[in-house]
């Protein structure tokens, strides 16, 4: 099999230190910019159909004129890489996805979530297994955009760096609170909602609800989960919450500075 360069996709200020690190060590890569994996641009290359018209349409979007993020919008992304598009595509192939791609979120202006979706497969009788998918936030407020890109999802991965009682915090530094997060999936209709990103100034696990944790859990460094085992997951939860049971009570001595470092 021909050797082929790592397919690294990602905003286009990352490929700059990467190319910079690359004059030390040689990292053998091939770079993506993920404006080139939003959606419309996907699925324009997919059915060789690109276009301008294939091009996101920014207006009613929280980059439209006018907005916050307008600036953002007005900036080009890295070139074309038919090259690295076509690479792509055959690792979408190899990796038995149907589908990756990018999401514009609401946090600073390269801030994207991701979206992967696997191939329906037929199993040894015959039927179709509906293929999975999977969403992960990254930095964000709760915005439209995710909600939709997150419809019907098998997992949400999604940040939760604030406690409920500090929204203005959230909305302040763009992120969000762990009832927001949740009801991001919720809206969304996700399976089940996996929480991370959780500001230090909470030792163990954050406060869920009651009536949330019927499709919620939450992540550890570290953590891997197997799609096989989210029936059990949000079962998961009430157990962490007895096994840290002492570490639920939040220092009130905390200064909120250290929650916002993030």
């Amino acid at each position: 099999m021909p050797h082929k360069p790592l397919l690294v996709i990602g905003p286009r200020p990352l490929e700059r230190f990467l190319n910079a690190y690359s004059t030390l060590e040689d990292l053998d890569m091939q770079f993506l910019d993920c404006r080139h994996t939003l959606k419309p641009s996907v699925d324009a290359f997919l059915s060789e159909n690109v276009t301008e018209s294939a091009m996101p349409q920014l207006e009613n979007t929280m980059f439209a004129p006018g907005s916050r993020m307008e600036s953002y919008s007005r900036k080009p992304a890295s070139p074309r890489d038919t090259a690295a598009l076509t690479n792509y595509k055959e690792v979408l192939l190899e990796s038995g996805l149907e589908i990756l791609y990018s999401v514009h979120v609401v946090h600073c202006p390269q801030a994207f979530g991701v979206v992967l979706r696997a191939m329906e497969k037929v199993n040894s009788v015959g039927k179709v297994i509906p293929g999975w998918k999977v969403v992960y936030s990254g930095d964000t407020r709760p915005c439209p955009a995710l909600v939709d890109a997150s419809r019907d999802a098998t997992v949400l991965i999604h940040e939760a760096t604030f406690e409920d009682s500090m929204k203005d915090e959230a909305i302040a530094r763009n992120h969000s609170t762990t009832k927001e997060a949740i009801g991001v999936g919720t809206s969304a209709g996700a399976y089940r909602i996996i929480l991370t990103h959780f500001s230090q100034r909470y030792p163990k696990i954050p406060i869920i609800d009651e009536v949330d944790m019927e499709k919620t859990c939450i992540a550890f460094d570290l953590m891997s989960v197997n799609l096989a085992d989210l029936p059990v997951l949000p079962k998961v939860l009430p157990h962490l919450k007895v096994l840290f049971k002492d570490e639920l009570v939040v220092d009130e001595s905390d200064e909120v500075q250290e929650a916002v470092m993030y």
